[in-house]
This record gives structure tokens, C-alpha cells and sequence, in this order.
């Protein structure tokens, strides 16, 4: 087994164990990646044991005896022989290391803990290895192997295997919060419900932003369930795990972790990548800025930004710099950028809209005029990610622009299938291309054209007969080459019944 079947085996182990104990699984696996050798080693290939646990006095299990170096002086190592805890599978191994951990008292800041960094050096400060280097150890074997994916807040949160979060959980997770939960822009604050002690909190710690007046608005909003942002601790405690838990302080947020610095909104864009103030260029999920506040560009012509004008915390604004949009407040911002934080290699996929739900190339167009679908190559990937046609879109577009009368009604599916048949829209890639852009879809107009190949031409007094002839077969095979021929099985069944 090789050290990457490894990770993969004990992985799924770890994790499950993160979500039923609260151990985080990236430690667990980096433990038993030293303890064990990468599963080597003989107490791991003997015992099942992967973690090195002596076995004390008030253990009943089995015990496998073996000789480890321990360092009682911080400096020297000495070999001993000691007694470990045995098992009969990993998962038996795992699930008591983790029973470990939160059955000892000493343990206590390692259960819970998000941070890998701190768990590590938790677990060593509470006396887990004599080691002197053992935290050092484990938080070099996590970033080497990635071991952060397999943590089970970190996969809530929507961060890959990158270690970063992808651009369209990202842009979900924004929307999420703007469409199902109440929110109030609250200075200093990254996802907590506005209680009042919280609300006093924060006015000590900010008392020029929490006059008499803001702290009724927000104590007022916090009994009715509302959640507190301010503009860049909206992207902050996305990235920190912000899921709507309105039993933890900050909404299930955990404060600087995943690699995501406690940074303000100028500290954010100066962190940016790729930092512009050309908006032809901008990207989905990227971070739009003006002095002092920040948003996201979530595509369309749109951004999400926590913000005290307006309706007064996370909304959908109109981004000006490529045009208004009806029914939308907006703002024009100096500059856009990647966040570090952000994986956008998959780029944003928006998603479509089921079939019965699209709009007209018309409705679609007057959108585009209105700034909802981007500009040049943003518009055709938007529109095409949607499903729509994007030269029949730009068409209308150009119409509408001119003033020219709607073209006259189009032929149904049908006619045109007929025509098809007909050998009026040629054969193969020359009948497709032809039929795309005259504006029809070819794999409707396709399967109308089998259809129609397949409309029955006997009558069923006919095929009646050609069945008692034995011409179309027995039992199963029968009803499958009727039906596929057009005609209903069970009339031409009954004929048959009738004329026997």
C-alpha cells in the first residue's frame, strides 16, 4: 500500500469520526501517519494499532508489547520496551484514539479545535508524545499530503482539495445568505445572531460606529433572528465556515481559520490578485472595492455586498461600472480582484434553469440591454452556461437596438420536421448547422423526424393479422416491435383476440 491508498483508506475513517467526536480528522490521519510509518510499522501491521497508545491499567483490551524511543529531557531519546493498545481493524484503532482524546479532561482544547495548526499543538502541550518536535511534525505531514480535505468542517465549508474554497460554492454560499436569511450590517461582526449582550460587546469595542440609535436598529433585528455582517466579514466568515448555526457565537464561523487572515476591506484587495480597475475583464466571485468597503461580483451585472444603505445588510446590488439595472440599487466600485482565497480554475458555472423556465430570446434580450448578462465574452459564456443560444440572443439584441418589427412566427417542430423529410434541410452536419441557425433546435426537430419515420402507415386489422401470421413474433419480443413501429400493443392485441 502506498502512502497515497493510505490517506484514502483511513481518510473516510477520520472524518466520520470528526463529525461523531469532534477530533479533527486532518490530525488524526497526520498521527497516524507518524505513529504508524504510513501503516508500516510493526505494531500497526500486528496490532491494528496506528496511534501508539500504551495500554495502562484501565484498558481491557488486547495488548501488543514492542520497544518505542521516547525523550523524557526534551533533548535525548532512550528505547524502551511498553505495552500498546491492540485492535482488530483501523476503524477500531481510530474510534478509540478519538474516545481518547475526549474522555481525558487534558485533551480538552483538541476536541473542537478547527485550526489544524492549534490542534497540533494542543495535543502536544497536553502531553500526547515527549517528542519536542511533534506538533512541528504533524502540521508539516498536513500541508505536505493536504490533509485539511479530509476535515469534515472544512468539506462544509466548501473548501477542496486545493485548500481554498471553489468559486461556485462561494458564489451559492453568498446567495444563500441573501435570499434565506435575515441579515444586518453590524461593524466587526462575521455571522452572529445580534443579541443584545452582543450588541454591547461590539459598541465598547467600536463606540464611533454603535451610537444609541444603530444599537435599537440591531437589538431590534437580533430578536427577530437576524444575523450580523459588515462588508468584509461577509467574505470572511464565508471562508471561516459561516453556516447558519444560530447556536454558536458566529454562526458556525470559526474566527482566522482555513488559511483566511482577520484582514479589513482595504487589507482584502490589496491581498488580491490580478488587482484592476478595468471591469471589461472581471470575473465571477472576484472582490469589487471602493475605499473602505468591498463586495463580490457574482456575474450578470450583479454583486452581493453587506452594506447599511439601501435595505440594510446583504443584498444583490447592480454594478455600474457595466451598466444600471431595472429594479436594482447599485454602485460604481475602483477596482476588482482573484481573492487568494478563492479556487477559480472550475470557473463559475451557473446554473440552468430547467426547460420549462426559460425565458424568450426577447425576454432574454431586453436583459442583456439592461446590463443582466455581462458584455463580451462574460455575456456568451453566461447565456450559454444558462442555456440559451447566445447569436440567437445577440440577434435580438441587435433588433431591439434597431427598431425592426419581430420577424414573422417561426414553423412548428413538425413543419419543419416535414420538411426535413422532405430533404429540404440536407443530411448530417451540413442539416444541423442549417437548422441551429435559422434558430431551431436541432435534437427537437431530429426527434420529431424519428417520430414521424415511425408513424404507423397499416391499419391495425392489418397488423392484427400479420401477427396471427406470425410475422411479428411472440410474447415480449411482440409488444417491443410494435411499439417500436409506432403502433399500440394492446389495440392491435385485442384485434388479434377479435379475430381468433
Amino acid at each position: 500500500m502506498n502512502n497515497k491508498e493510505f490517506i484514502a483508506k483511513i481518510g473516510p475513517l477520520a472524518k466520520a469520526e470528526e463529525e461523531r467526536s469532534g477530533v479533527l480528522a486532518s490530525l488524526t490521519i497526520a498521527q497516524a501517519i507518524l505513529e504508524s510509518g504510513w501503516g508500516k510499522s510493526g505494531l500497526t501491521v500486528k496490532g491494528n494499532a496506528l496511534f501508539g497508545i500504551k495500554a495502562g491499567s484501565n484498558w481491557h483490551g488486547k495488548v501488543y508489547n514492542t520497544k518505542t524511543q521516547e525523550c523524557f529531557d526534551g533533548r535525548n531519546f532512550e528505547t524502551i520496551t511498553a505495552g500498546f493498545r491492540a485492535y482488530n481493524s483501523w476503524a477500531e484503532s481510530i474510534k478509540d484514539h478519538s474516545e481518547l482524546l475526549t474522555g481525558l479532561s487534558r485533551y480538552k482544547k483538541v476536541v473542537g479545535e478547527k485550526d489544524y495548526k492549534k490542534a497540533c499543538r494542543e495535543i502536544q502541550a497536553a502531553g500526547y508524545a515527549t517528542d519536542p518536535n511533534y506538533a512541528n511534525k504533524l502540521i508539516q505531514i498536513i500541508e505536505e499530503n493536504n490533509l485539511n480535505q479530509w476535515n469534515a468542517a472544512t468539506s462544509a465549508a466548501g473548501i477542496g482539495v486545493s485548500g481554498k474554497m471553489n468559486v461556485n460554492d462561494f458564489i451559492k454560499k453568498l446567495y444563500n445568505i441573501k435570499n434565506n436569511y435575515r441579515t444586518i450590517y453590524a461593524w466587526g461582526c462575521f455571522g452572529g445572531i445580534m443579541t443584545n449582550s452582543m450588541v454591547e460587546n461590539k459598541a465598547k469595542q467600536y463606540p464611533y460606529m454603535y451610537d444609541a440609535a444603530t444599537k435599537a436598529t440591531m437589538k431590534r433585528a437580533g430578536s427577530q433572528g437576524a444575523f450580523g455582517f459588515d462588508c468584509v466579514n461577509l467574505i470572511k466568515g464565508i471562508l471561516w465556515g459561516w453556516n447558519g448555526n444560530r447556536n454558536a457565537t458566529w454562526g458556525g464561523a470559526v474566527y482566522a481559520s482555513n488559511g483566511v487572515p482577520d484582514i479589513s476591506a482595504d487589507g482584502m484587495i490589496n491581498k488580491c490578485i490580478g488587482v484592476s480597475s478595468n471591469f471589461n475583464n472581471i470575473q465571477p466571485g472576484e472582490a469589487v472595492w471602493l475605499p473602505g468597503h468591498i463586495g463580490v461580483y457574482v456575474g450578470n451585472g450583479r454583486v452581493i455586498e453587506c452594506t447599511p444603505k439601501w435595505t440594510n445588510g446583504v443584498q444583490e446590488t447592480a454594478l455600474l461600472n457595466h451598466g444600471p439595472i431595472a429594479g436594482l440599487n447599485g454602485r460604481r466600485w475602483s477596482r476588482h480582484g482573484k481573492i487568494p482565497y478563492i479556487n477559480y480554475n472550475a470557473g463559475y458555472q451557473p446554473q440552468r434553469p430547467s426547460t420549462g423556465s426559460k425565458k424568450t430570446n426577447t425576454e432574454v434580450a431586453k436583459e442583456v440591454l439592461a446590463g443582466a448578462w455581462g458584455n463580451g465574452n462574460e455575456r456568451k459564456s453566461n447565456l450559454e452556461a444558462a442555456g440559451y443560444n447566445y447569436q440567437q440572443v445577440q440577434a435580438e439584441v441587435n433588433r431591439l437596438l434597431s427598431g425592426a418589427k419581430q420577424p414573422e412566427p417561426r414553423k412548428s417542430v413538425s413543419e419543419i420536421a416535414k420538411e426535413v423529410l422532405e430533404g429540404k434541410w440536407g443530411n448530417g452536419s451540413t442539416r444541423k448547422s442549417k437548422l441551429e441557425a435559422a434558430g431551431y433546435n436541432y435534437n427537437q426537430v431530429q426527434a420529431e423526424v424519428n417520430r414521424q419515420l415511425r408513424k404507423p402507415t397499416k391499419s391495425v386489422t392489418e397488423v392484427a393479422k400479420e401477427v396471427i401470421a406470425g410475422k411479428w413474433g411472440n410474447g415480449s419480443e411482440r409488444k417491443r416491435k410494435l411499439q417500436a413501429a409506432g403502433y399500440n400493443y394492446n389495440q392491435v392485441q385485442a384485434e388479434v383476440n377479435k379475430l381468433v
